[in-house]
């Protein structure tokens, strides 16, 4: 099916789920049953930036990537004939491109109501510890769903490591996340297309480079 759509595009910063909602669309049109499968099996090493301003490169593209493909793909949103990618599209949409968003200017806000002396302090911190507290418990779930499902981790010392990581990054990690959405957004109205430049170096020290 991936030939019968004519392959990845490449006009795209983001191919790959650009390519999951064109197989969608395509078997969808044409009446074609399907079913989306997940094989745990394989594993793939893949090399993460090392420097926070390539980190913050990646994340961009990927933000202008996701806003591109849902403009791409909007006339599938809520229409039941594209199946549960019509329905999910918008909910991935709401969460995923808004959602940072609503949480970068909800900084903003507490902050200017903290320095204007209209924040409810008791509020807030129930709040946030309401809600960070969830968000804890997502990534821990995902953390043991790995360990006990696919037996990914096996060391007691790298499961706690990965407990503390989902813990810790509430604490300056997602705020730069919302920030990082932000400047994606404009980078996105202002028209940026590249991939920007990423150091790789290798998981054997050896040092490439990749535009």
């Amino acid at each position: 099916m991936v030939r019968e759509i004519g392959g990845y595009r490449r006009d795209t910063v983001t191919e790959d789920i650009d390519l999951v909602l064109r197989i969608h669309r395509h078997a969808a049109e044409i009446g074609r049953e399907y079913r989306v499968q997940f094989v745990a099996e394989p594993i793939v090493l893949t090399e993460v930036p090392e420097r926070l301003g390539e980190l913050s490169r990646q994340r961009r593209r990927w933000y202008r990537g996701l806003i591109e493909t849902a403009v791409a793909h909007r006339d599938m949103m809520g229409r039941r004939s594209y199946g549960r990618a019509g329905y999910v599209l918008p909910v991935f949409v709401v969460v995923e491109v808004f959602g940072p968003l609503v949480e970068g200017l909800g900084y903003v806000v507490v902050t200017v109501a903290f320095g204007v002396g209209a924040l409810d302090l008791e509020f807030f911190v129930l709040y946030f510890v309401i809600t960070t507290g969830i968000g804890v418990l997502l990534s821990w779930f995902s953390v043991l769903t790995i360990v006990g499902g696919f037996s990914r981790y096996d060391r007691v010392r790298q499961i706690v490591a990965l407990l503390g990581i989902g813990v810790l990054e509430n604490l300056g990690f997602r705020q730069w996340k919302a920030l990082v959405s932000w400047h994606g957004l404009l980078e996105y109205l202002r028209g940026e297309d590249s991939w920007g430049v990423m150091r790789r170096s290798g998981f054997r020290g050896i040092e490439d480079t990749e535009s």
